[in-house]
């Protein structure tokens, strides 16, 4: 006869079951899984590390492709053959702008980090706001690595002048062997038109402190009249009373603006300039010109 297990028994099996179980449980968890999970834990930080010295080794072969296109826009490594050359380039530029009574001189090269050295250039000269705008568009313009460091303007009297003072710093890197400077253009403008610019120029930012008169805001077209079938344009200076008439071919010259006539009609006339063809129509002035597309 099968003797059936006591109470006792069952309770202490069943408790063993459980006991096995919660041991199972512990072994599992901090035997097995603990480990896995630190192991897990190392591969990632291993991940992390390794993405990060991918992304420097990616960031040193993007600064060595850089490296290599700032040396074919730097000066030439020698500084005497980087001061004869930029200073020659840039009395060429104040000539081409106009800029009068130009003084240009350079300082002592001094050295960043070790690395690079820079050379420092000074301008003096006396423009118009025109001429200033001129220069500064050729200037960025242009694919040197240099850049104007200081710009003061200071008005020059009541003729819309003004003293220019200009610092300018340029760089020469490691082993350019280059004996000239650079042909290649910045790509920094919004524009490479000077007249988009024209409105720098025109406007009168000095004029209430200076009591100067901006020419082209006080001069006007005030009618368009035909004389034997021929047009006319009249122009006014308001602040002088002052009227010209012209026709086709003619030339206009209202401050820094300079042009020729090349159309009439019986609403607007278009003047032809070096930057472009500008219309005006009948009440505006000469700062109000839009450019002919």
């Amino acid at each position: 006869m099968t003797r059936k297990p006591a109470r006792q028994q069952i309770l202490l099996a069943l408790l063993a079951f459980f006991g096995v179980i919660r041991v199972g449980d512990w072994v599992l968890s901090s035997m097995i899984e603990g480990p896995l999970r630190e192991l897990q834990g190392s591969n990632e930080q291993v991940q992390t590390e390794i993405q990060k010295y991918e992304k420097a080794l990616a960031a040193a072969r993007t600064a060595g492709k850089r490296i290599d296109q700032w040396k074919t826009l730097s000066l030439p490594s020698d500084t005497e053959t980087s001061r004869t050359l930029y200073r020659t380039w840039l009395v060429d530029l104040v000539a081409q702008s106009r800029l009068q009574n130009p003084t240009v001189d350079s300082g002592s090269p001094a050295s960043r980090y070790g690395l690079y050295r820079t050379l420092p250039f000074n301008l003096r000269a006396r423009a118009s706001l025109d001429q200033i705008s001129r220069f500064l568009f050729t200037f960025t313009q242009a694919g040197h690595l240099h850049r104007i460091s200081s710009l003061n303007l200071s008005p020059a009297g009541s003729d819309g002048q003004f003293e220019v003072a200009m610092g300018i710093e340029t760089v020469l890197l490691p082993g350019v062997e280059r004996r000239q400077l650079t042909r290649r253009k910045s790509e920094i403008l919004a524009s490479t038109s000077l007249s988009e610019y024209a409105a720098i120029s025109r406007r009168n930012i000095f004029g209430s402190a200076s009591g100067y008169v901006d020419p082209q805001e006080d001069t006007i077209v005030s009618a368009i009249t035909y004389s034997n079938g021929r047009p006319k344009v009249w122009i006014t200076q308001r602040s002088e009373d002052r009227v010209s008439k012209l026709q086709l071919n003619e030339s206009v010259d209202v401050g820094d603006f300079h042009g020729q006539i090349s159309q009439i009609t019986d609403q607007q006339v278009v003047i032809k300039t070096d930057s472009g063809s500008w219309k005006l129509r009948i009440g505006q002035s000469f700062a109000d010109v839009t450019g002919v597309q």
